[in-house]
């Protein structure tokens, strides 16, 4: 069975973590590819994007997929369409969408990231899932599309023990 999730979270713009707080047992693993502009010099870690396959003998690889885009204040242009279709949702701000949502009504320079996962694999989607709360919790972000959860009530949405 295969595991296909995006996350959506709105944040204060800043630094990205390190890559590698992202999915770590992939950088961990003995086979991975990495790709994205991170590792570009001079941007203080502001980085737009982020690729890492953990590769499976099996051809059944797990892969994180990690876009953003700034309101303001970019480094240079989005060079995906990926990450140029997140725009979209510094509209659905301007047009008042949230208005119920005081944490997100708080951000004047928005950010949106995007973390896309496909996986075969449960206890690596198990670490996609942890990465999601790691970086709600970094960004002090809103997850939102789904349920408009902050990186408490997404760890007992989808981690805690029932």
């Amino acid at each position: 069975m295969k595991i296909a999730t995006e996350f959506i979270v709105l944040h204060d713009d800043g630094p990205m973590p390190k890559e590698d707080k992202f999915c770590p047992s992939f950088w961990q693993s003995k086979h991975f590819d990495s790709d994205g502009d991170y590792y570009y010099e001079n941007i203080d870690g502001r980085w737009t994007n982020l690729e890492i396959t953990k590769l499976e003998s099996n051809d059944k690889n797990s892969m994180l997929v990690v876009n953003t885009y700034r309101e303001k204040d970019r480094n240079y242009e989005p060079a995906t369409h990926e990450i140029a279709d997140l725009k979209r949702y510094v509209d659905y701000k301007l047009e008042k969408r949230y208005l119920s949502d005081a944490v997100i009504n708080g951000i004047r320079n928005l950010s949106v990231t995007s973390l896309c996962f496909e996986t075969y694999n449960l206890d690596d989607y198990q670490d996609f899932l942890k990465t999601v709360h790691f970086f709600l919790e970094y960004s002090k972000g809103v997850l939102v599309n789904f349920n408009h959860l902050d990186a408490s009530s997404f760890y007992t949405e989808f981690l805690g023990i029932v």
